[in-house]
């Protein structure tokens, strides 16, 4: 992510020296405009993908296109304050992830639509699941989802609560698909920038 994010500060650089965003020599107004005028069109490069230099626009790209794919960029009903409440940890999700934690600052109205699509499509199975421990109160289930090879020799129990748990959608389930979609985002526009000598991209770009 580190080696993505570079690539892209430095296509920020080289797009802030252009000669529209220059203030040397204008009025202290004049370049206050100017700023300004550079401020908004960041924010247009970056709310469009077309610069990804921060983690936060890493992320928010790569979570657009995680809630594309499973067909939630779409209208939720409001979120319940039980769902704020569990902070993520809902009955279900699993350990694991990232080996450290990512600070992200997302738009609200996107950080809003991931916990309510995860919380909708997820709280048929959590209460099921609350239902099943309620039934099973002394058995563990297993920390990490198992495979399928496992899954055949769990016990019924077990089997049911991990069919359950797999239906189960939390918001650090998309934030980390997201960001790894932001990443091979960021990737993809530095290699169409940016092609490797020798490249496909590289031997049309040359001139005749």
């Amino acid at each position: 992510m580190k080696d993505a994010l570079e690539v892209e500060k430095s296509r920020r650089i080289i797009l802030s020296s252009g000669s529209e965003w220059q203030t040397r020599g204008l009025s202290r107004e004049g370049a206050a405009a100017v700023r300004d005028r550079w401020r908004l069109e960041v924010e247009r490069l970056r709310g469009s993908a077309d610069l990804i230099d921060t983690i936060d626009t890493l992320a928010a790209c790569g979570i657009k296109q995680e809630l594309e794919e499973r067909h939630w960029a779409r209208e939720w009903p409001a979120v319940p304050s039980e769902a704020r409440s569990l902070g993520g940890r809902w009955p279900g999700s699993r350990t694991g992830g990232f080996p450290e934690s990512i600070p992200l600052r997302l738009p609200s109205d996107l950080a809003e639509k991931v916990l309510a699509a995860c919380w909708h499509t997820s709280v048929d199975s959590i209460r099921k699941i609350r239902k099943w421990r309620d039934k099973y109160p002394g058995l563990v289930p297993p920390a990490v989802a198992p495979g399928p090879e496992e899954m055949s020799r769990l016990p019924d129990p077990l089997a049911e609560y991990e069919r359950l748990a797999a239906k189960v959608t939390t918001v650090g389930d998309v934030y980390r698909s997201g960001i790894e979609r932001g990443i091979e985002a960021a990737q993809l526009l530095s290699a169409a920038r940016y092609p490797e000598p020798g490249s496909v991209e590289a031997e049309v770009a040359e001139p005749a």
